[in-house]
């Protein structure tokens, strides 16, 4: 009887050790191999113009990369980031950069597509901190009038590290 018990006690222990591994493994998987880098959420949206067609009369697209994190420095202006317009778009952009009151940190030119902006410089410092709610505005533009597309805002967390 000892003996049966003793054996069931160790089955259970061996299958909870087998399914806590693969829900570990799981989790693993699925966050991704680097903490620091931004997870891409690509949004996507119809161009608001008569210019909206290819040739082929069906409906362009622009692409908006999202994110769910963006991660900068405290106490410095210049910025290491990886923002831009991907290379597959027919328009321009300008990419604003907002904290969760509105407050704009950052607003870039015009940029054509498959340009990718890797430094930027903030209107101001910031404290280390959490930031939920912050916003990525992408303003959309036609490549020959200039004239203003739909764009899209994105909402993410500005994490910023001391």
């Amino acid at each position: 009887m000892k003996n049966k018990i003793l054996e069931i006690f160790i089955v259970s222990i061996i299958t909870a050790a087998v399914v806590l591994t693969a829900v570990a493994v799981g989790f693993r998987l699925s966050s991704g191999s680097s903490a620091d880098k931004p997870a891409p959420n690509a949004v996507q949206t119809f161009a608001d113009s008569d210019k909206s067609t290819n040739s082929a009369g069906s409906s362009s697209m622009i692409s908006i990369p999202g994110y769910d994190r963006i991660i900068m420095k405290a106490g410095q202006k210049v910025q290491e980031v990886e923002l831009g317009n991907p290379k597959q778009n027919k328009c321009y952009m300008v990419i604003t950069i907002m904290l969760p009151d509105k407050t704009q940190l950052y607003r870039s030119g015009m940029l054509e597509p498959g340009k990718v902006l890797t430094s930027i410089e903030i209107s101001r410092k910031l404290e280390a901190g959490i930031y939920k709610g912050a916003i990525l505005r992408y303003s959309c533009y036609d490549m020959e009038e200039m004239q203003e597309l739909n764009g899209a805002d994105t909402i993410f967390t500005l994490e910023v590290k001391p």
